[in-house]
């Protein structure tokens, strides 16, 4: 059963060309255009760093969210109602399976932007690197689950998804400094994942492995709490199904 669950959900998502599109083609897109602007070495570091950031955040909130969407809405999970399979293990599964082509979707943005401004790196830092990747697709997939759960439909999920993506990335330090930022805009920046994780995945260029921590730390726990959160809002039918059995009933 976990076989046939892993695969399905990673046919699915290769499959899934709009979100591969903003998850991998637009960031390197970005990269390339960016990095025309920017020669500095620093501003370099911040450009891959952000940019690799913003891949893991597109591919793990809006893709599974379509995705479970998508599969709820043809009775996908009707059928798996049915095997005496644990509902957290389904669902953490199904996290797997994303995160695992959002991990090599990650790497693909980050070599590419390696390679294209020639930075140098130590095997600690790509080790680092790796780890810091993981650990944020879980996050912002488990993050994901949790949209697609609330959700009622598609116009909902890209509501939810812009109204936590874009607060997080542009109330974080990604591609410019927050410095002159009002208070308030800081300090919500700073209780939110997507700040720590962009900062995380700089840092460890640079060097400097203190922000590791909280790099890893911030989305560990947002990623235990959306995984909770998953379980107990997950629903097996669609709105719609319920709807039309509910008419049905009224009907009869």
């Amino acid at each position: 059963m976990f076989q046939i669950i892993f695969k399905s959900m990673l046919s699915t998502s290769v499959r899934d060309k709009v979100t591969l599109f903003y998850s991998l083609a637009f960031p390197l897109l970005l990269m390339i255009g960016l990095g025309y602007y920017f020669n500095e070495q620093y501003q370099q570091l911040q450009i891959v760093a952000g940019v690799t950031a913003i891949s893991t955040i597109f591919w793990g909130m809006q893709g599974i969210a379509f995705q479970v969407h998508v599969q709820r809405n043809r009775g996908v999970y009707k059928l798996l109602k049915l095997t005496p399979m644990p509902l957290a293990s389904f669902i953490v599964i199904m996290v797997l399976a994303r995160t695992f082509i959002g991990v090599l979707i990650n790497i693909i943005v980050w070599l590419v932007g390696i390679f294209t401004f020639s930075i140098d790196l130590t095997s600690l830092t790509v080790v680092n690197t790796f780890l810091l990747l993981i650990v944020g697709s879980l996050c912002f997939t488990s993050i994901g689950f949790v949209i697609s759960n609330l959700a009622r439909n598609e116009a909902q999920i890209s509501m939810f998804s812009n109204l936590i993506q874009l607060p997080m990335i542009f109330m974080s330090e990604t591609f410019y400094s927050l410095k002159n930022a009002p208070e308030w805009v800081v300090f919500i920046g700073k209780m939110l994942p997507f700040e720590h994780y962009v900062k995380a995945l700089r840092g460890v260029m640079l060097g400097e492995n203190s922000v590791l921590l909280a790099g890893l730390g911030i989305p560990i726990i947002y990623l235990v709490f959306a995984l909770l959160i998953s379980i107990l809002t997950f629903k097996w039918e669609s709105n719609q199904e319920g709807s039309r059995q509910e008419r049905g009933k009224v009907e009869s």
